[in-house]
């Protein structure tokens, strides 16, 4: 295993709580393998990960992040059946133009915050043999309430209180911004907080900037690890 996976590997279980057991690439006949060499990761910090064992990530210095995919986006209803509002249960789930717009840029600039002011990668919009393409596709929402709108939530009802705002599935991959070869994927949820609090379109997105925010954050640890920063 190349030294620059391996440290890749290592980053992958920082977090607030040191995992028990060191990251590991499946390996042999049973080891799970996809898109023809891309490894499963046990222990890592994400929900799921893989990696090629034969990566050397320690090449790239800068990075083209594409614009968050946002287009197919499964919204997993909550629990309706303590609402007495038939408006929350026929709720329009789908994301609109705008919504869409605003995932866009907070993810960005949170991409942008983490690995170009704060980090030592410089963001580029051409590719290059030291620049890795970080790729993000928002899968799934999972909200707590209703969309926060005359149509989705009761007249009168006043605020809504939640515990947290909901939690947000994404998928990240990594590739070689020239070849277009994928490095490493990972697939992994998040949910800002289990403290009861208002919700609103506000803190709904507070909540989501904060996620996006702690995977760059993520993305910048592995980069560090990787330059021996």
């Amino acid at each position: 295993m190349r030294y620059t996976t391996y440290c890749l590997l290592t980053a992958l279980t920082l977090s607030g709580c040191i995992s028990v057991s060191e990251p590991t690439i499946q390996k042999g006949p049973d080891a799970e393998i996809i898109l023809g060499g891309l490894h499963r990761v046990d222990n890592s910090r994400v929900a799921l990960s893989y990696v090629d064992p034969n990566a050397d990530f320690s090449r790239y210095s800068r990075v083209i992040v594409d614009p968050l995919g946002v287009d197919n986006v499964e919204i997993i209803k909550p629990n309706m059946r303590n609402s007495a509002s038939n408006r929350a249960r026929n709720a329009n789930w789908e994301l609109s133009d705008a919504d869409k717009a605003k995932l866009r840029e907070a993810f960005a600039a949170s991409m942008r915050t983490q690995l170009e002011e704060k980090g030592d990668y410089p963001l580029v919009g051409q590719a290059d043999d030291d620049v890795l393409r970080v790729t993000a596709v928002l899968t799934a929402l999972e909200p707590t309430a209703p969309p926060d709108d005359f149509q989705s939530r009761s007249l009168g009802r006043g605020r809504v209180y939640t515990e947290g705002g909901g939690t947000v599935y994404i998928t990240i991959s990594f590739s070689d911004s020239e070849s277009g070869e994928i490095l490493a994927l990972v697939k992994d949820e998040k949910s800002n907080s289990a403290m009861w609090g208002v919700n609103n379109s506000v803190s709904n997105m507070g909540d989501v900037k904060f996620m996006f925010n702690s995977w760059a954050k993520m993305i910048r640890a592995r980069l560090d690890i990787i330059h021996g920063h």
